[in-house]
C-alpha cells in the first residue's frame, strides 16, 4: 500500500456550476453593497454669486472657489422655444386661439349641461370618455384628466371625471368645471331614461391601456368606430399619449388629431392644447385662491422658476437656472426689476438661490409657516407621506398646489431646472396654465 500519493479525481460539471454560482452571487452582493450614487444632502454648501464683471442685463454665473476659467466658461444649459425652433414662433398664438375656440365649442355640444337634458333616445345612444386619476403625483395623473379630455374631443363624446369614494382626485385643492359628468350621474341618467329596457343599449366601458404597447389600440383602430357607451384610455400620465393618434393608420382618427394638435410636420401649427383644457376645467379651490392672493397682494409675477432638486445638493442646476432667469429677463425688456417667483421642493435651495436672484429681481416664495388660512390646518386634505419625502419635499402636500397656482400665474416665462429630471409633467403643466391665462403675451418656456 503506498502512502503519500494523491490520486487525481475527476471534477464533475455540477461542482463547477455551483462554484460558478457561487461566484455570480458574491458579485451580485458587492454591487449592491458598494455606494452608486453620492450621498444626497438637503442644504447647499456652496454659494452661488454672481461674478463681478457681470452686468445685470446677462453675462455668465460663476461658483465660488472655482477656478476663473470654469466661471468664465460660455454655458449652453438652457435653451428658449425659439432657439430650440424658430418655426414655433410663427402660428403658436394663433393655433391656440382656434383651439380655445375649439375646445369652447366641443363643451358647447357636448358638456354635461346640454348632454343630461337630450331626449331618451339621443342619450342613451350618446358616448362618454372617462378621465379617471387617483391621488398620486400631481402632473402624471392630472395628464391623466387631460388626455380624457383631448379624446373625447377628439371622438365627439362627453367626458367623465372618476371619482373615489365620491370625491374628484385632489378635490380638496382643486375645482373642477361644470362641463363633465360623474360616473354616479351617468348611471343615473342610463336608468332614468331607460336606456337598457328601452332601447337595449348597456351600459359598458371599453378599456385600452397606453402603458401596454403590445395591447394598445392607439395606433391600429378607428376609435371612431367604437360602439361602447363609455371608453377608458388608460396610463396616460404624460403629454404624449393622445398624441399618438396622429401616427394612427386611419386617416379618419389622424386627421381628428391634426385639428386638435395641430400638423407634426409643420411646427408653428403646435397649439397649447394642454394649458386651454386646464383653463376650462379647473380651478384653484377657494383655500387655495386664499393662499395665493396672500402671495401675490394684487401683483402678477413675471418669471416663476421651479427647481426640482430631490432634496440634492447639487449646484448645477441653480448656477443654470440664474443664466435662465437672466435671459429671460433680457428677452422681457420693458420691466427693470421683474416679480419672480420660486417654487422648489427643497427648502435649502430657496433660501440659497435667493440672494443671487434678489440682486436683479424681487423675488416671491410662498412660505407656509407664515400663513394662517383655513388650509394651513393639518387636519385638512392629504397627508404629506414620509417615504415620498425625497421626491415631493418635506411641506405638506397642499403646498403644491399653492405654489402650482401660484406659478401659473407668470406673464412672461417658465423656467425649470431640476436635479436629474429637467421639465416634469408639474413644470411642464405650471408653463401650459400660464400661457393660457396669458394668451396673446409672449411666453417662455426655458429649461435649465
Amino acid at each position: 500500500m503506498r502512502y503519500g500519493v494523491w490520486r487525481r479525481r475527476r471534477v464533475s460539471v455540477g461542482s463547477i456550476l455551483i462554484v460558478c454560482a457561487l461566484c455570480a452571487g458574491m458579485g451580485l452582493l458587492m454591487l449592491n453593497l458598494r455606494q452608486v450614487d453620492p450621498p444626497t444632502s438637503p442644504d447647499f454648501p456652496m454659494q452661488i454669486h454672481n461674478s463681478d464683471s457681470e452686468s445685470e442685463s446677462g453675462g455668465e454665473v460663476g461658483v465660488e472657489d472655482e477656478p476663473e476659467s470654469k466661471s468664465k466658461r460660455k454655458s449652453n444649459s438652457c435653451a428658449t422655444v425659439e432657439e430650440m425652433g424658430k418655426d414655433f414662433k410663427g402660428g403658436f398664438w394663433e393655433e391656440s386661439l382656434r383651439v380655445r375656440k375649439l375646445i369652447q365649442h366641443h363643451f358647447d355640444l357636448n358638456g354635461a349641461s346640454r348632454v343630461r337634458n337630450l331626449p331618451p333616445e339621443q342619450f342613451c345612444q350618446h358616448g362618454f370618455v372617462m378621465g379617471k386619476a387617483s391621488e398620486a403625483g400631481f402632473g402624471n395623473e392630472m395628464y391623466k384628466i387631460l388626455n380624457g379630455a383631448a379624446l373625447s374631443i377628439l371622438l365627439n363624446r362627453s367626458l367623465i371625471i372618476g371619482q373615489t369614494r365620491g370625491k374628484f382626485p385632489f378635490g380638496d385643492y382643486i375645482s373642477y368645471s361644470n362641463v363633465s359628468f360623474t360616473m354616479r350621474e351617468i348611471k343615473h341618467l342610463w336608468r332614468l331614461n331607460k336606456c337598457v329596457k328601452k332601447y337595449g343599449r348597456q351600459l359598458i366601458m371599453r378599456t385600452d391601456d397606453f402603458e401596454k404597447p403590445t395591447q394598445t389600440n392607439v395606433l391600429c383602430s378607428d376609435w371612431r368606430k367604437w360602439k361602447q357607451p363609455i371608453i377608458w384610455f388608460q396610463g396616460t400620465n404624460d403629454a404624449v399619449a393622445a398624441q399618438f393618434f396622429l401616427k394612427n393608420i386611419h386617416p379618419e382618427m389622424r386627421n381628428a388629431a391634426s385639428i386638435l394638435f395641430g400638423k407634426p410636420e409643420v411646427l408653428h401649427s403646435r397649439p397649447n392644447v394642454f394649458g386651454e383644457l386646464m383653463r376650462v376645467l379647473i380651478t384653484p379651490s377657494e383655500d387655495v385662491e386664499d393662499a395665493v392672493n396672500w402671495v401675490l397682494s394684487g401683483v402678477e409675477p413675471d418669471i416663476s422658476l421651479h427647481m426640482r432638486m430631490l432634496m440634492n445638493k447639487s449646484i448645477r442646476a441653480a448656477q443654470a437656472a440664474l443664466n435662465c432667469i437672466r435671459k429671460a429677463k433680457q428677452n422681457l425688456g420693458k420691466s427693470p426689476r421683474p416679480r419672480v417667483v420660486i417654487v422648489s421642493d427643497t427648502p435649502s435651495l430657496v433660501k440659497s438661490i435667493t440672494p443671487n436672484i434678489s440682486k436683479f429681481a424681487e423675488v416671491i416664495h410662498f412660505d407656509y409657516e407664515l400663513f394662517k388660512g383655513n388650509i394651513s390646518d393639518s387636519r385638512k386634505g392629504l397627508h404629506s407621506l414620509d417615504f415620498r419625502m425625497k421626491d415631493w419635499g418635506p411641506a405638506p402636500r397642499w403646498v403644491a398646489f399653492v405654489d402650482f397656482f401660484l406659478a401659473s400665474h407668470a406673464k412672461y416665462a417658465v423656467v425649470s431646472g431640476a436635479h436629474r429630471r429637467v421639465g416634469t409633467t408639474y413644470a411642464q403643466l405650471i408653463a401650459a396654465l400660464a400661457a393660457a391665462n396669458n394668451l396673446g403675451t409672449y411666453i417662455h418656456i426655458v429649461f435649465g
